[in-house]
């Protein structure tokens, strides 16, 4: 490595990268990503590993993530059914609360049992 290379703090590169602090250091394990320590014992990892590890996966998470029709409508579909349950949990929710006739909140999620 040269020595003009730019060396980027671990919290740094899981900004960069989106991921997780566990992630970060999951890809030094794989050597997926090149790091140095330092003297007090934190890791710097290259700013241009990071930048070839992106460019490396933003192909395949663009042709992943790539939407279609078929896709959209399954979408769709889950969500209407998602939204259709909220509703009829709503409902009983309110036909519940209807049927204890709590003075307070606090004595219905005691009825309830969720203190």
């Amino acid at each position: 490595m040269q020595h003009n290379d730019v060396w980027v703090t671990l919290s740094e590169a899981q900004a960069l990268l989106g991921v997780s602090r566990k992630t970060v250091y999951r890809y030094m394990d794989r050597k997926l990503l090149s790091y140095k320590k330092a003297a007090n014992g934190r890791r710097y990892l290259s700013k241009d590993s990071i930048d070839t590890f992106l460019a490396a996966h933003s192909v395949s998470t663009t042709i992943q993530n790539t939407p279609n029709t078929q896709d959209y409508a399954s979408l769709i579909r889950h969500l209407n059914a998602l939204s259709d349950k909220i509703d009829r949990q709503n409902q009983l929710l309110e036909i519940m609360i209807k049927l204890y006739k709590p003075e307070t909140m606090h004595k219905l999620m005691v009825k309830l049992k969720l203190k």
